[in-house]
């Protein structure tokens, strides 16, 4: 498959190189390939429908409205090609239409593509992250946001689920401290630790320090499992790590999970959630083969 740098797409379609950059940007028109230096490289398909675009935005037609005309037909068809999974810009796209029959091709196509632990290391985590830049970009709104996350924790839940444990395996909580509510990605990894044989208690988000440490009490569980997604968790997840450090084995994970674990003796995981979820699997069985 032939690949292009900008200058070449540029002689190609007749469109300068900014503008270029500001369809992909701004309307993600295509998702293009990049090279180690990080240069864009265009695909056949990419031209294809930057010179479509090309057309329609010089026949009048609005970038704005010229962007979704050429996107959704190549979205789709992606989808519909078993060879061409989806991409990362689909779920903006669901976002933007609130188009709920596309919104369920795309996640049937991504979780259909391969090992469930695949898919959401290498699609959904990637994909969610593009779906986040476009919200703070302004090209999503909240409400588009949340159609789409609203899906994908149904997706989730439902493997989740599924993947209910027989007995017998370690018992860990999982969940996000207070007023911490990006959950998609704890709950992805909820679901590959339970499909790992572990017995998953998941509590999903804002659970406050005394609910964090009645569940233990409890339940008595091998580890306690504290997302830390961003940095605005940071302190609040100390607190919860504060009251069970004497009560039970604390694990953080999370993109700012250092930042508490460089303040409490607490395990981080890597980010890898399959990855995580077999080292602590594997770590709990040990452990509980050489307990008295």
């Amino acid at each position: 498959m032939s690949r292009y740098r900008m200058y070449q797409v540029a002689e190609l379609t007749g469109v300068a190189p900014a503008t270029l950059r500001a369809w992909e940007n701004r309307y993600g028109v295509v998702a293009t390939a990049r090279t180690r230096q990080n240069h864009r490289l265009y695909s056949e398909a990419d031209v294809a429908t930057l010179t479509r675009m090309a057309e329609l935005v010089g026949q009048g037609m609005s970038a704005s409205r010229a962007a979704k005309q050429v996107s959704l037909p190549a979205a789709s068809a992606a989808i519909a090609e078993p060879s061409s999974p989806p991409t990362s810009f689909d779920l903006v796209w669901a976002a933007q239409t609130f188009d709920p029959v596309f919104l369920d091709r795309v996640l049937d196509g991504a979780f259909a593509a391969g090992e469930l632990e695949d898919v959401l290391d290498g699609w959904l985590m990637p994909a969610l992250a593009d779906l986040g830049k476009a919200w703070g970009e302004g090209r999503v709104d909240v409400a588009g946001e949340h159609f789409v996350s609203g899906a994908v924790n149904r997706r989730l839940s439902g493997y989740f689920e599924a993947a209910r444990p027989k007995g017998g395996g370690p018992v860990v909580v999982v969940g996000l401290p207070p007023r911490a509510y990006h959950q998609l990605a704890v709950l992805a990894f909820a679901v590959c630790l339970r499909r790992c044989g572990v017995d998953v208690r998941y509590l999903g988000a804002d659970v406050p320090v005394e609910g964090w440490v009645r569940t233990v009490e409890v339940l008595s569980p091998a580890a306690a499992v504290v997302a830390v997604p961003t940095a605005m968790d940071v302190k609040p997840a100390g607190e919860v790590v504060r009251e069970l450090e004497p009560m039970v084995r604390v694990i953080v994970g999370g993109g700012a999970a250092a930042a508490v674990a460089e303040r409490h003796p607490v395990t981080q995981l890597p980010m890898s959630l399959a990855g995580a979820a077999r080292d602590l699997a594997t770590q709990l069985t040990a452990a509980a083969l050489v307990a008295p």
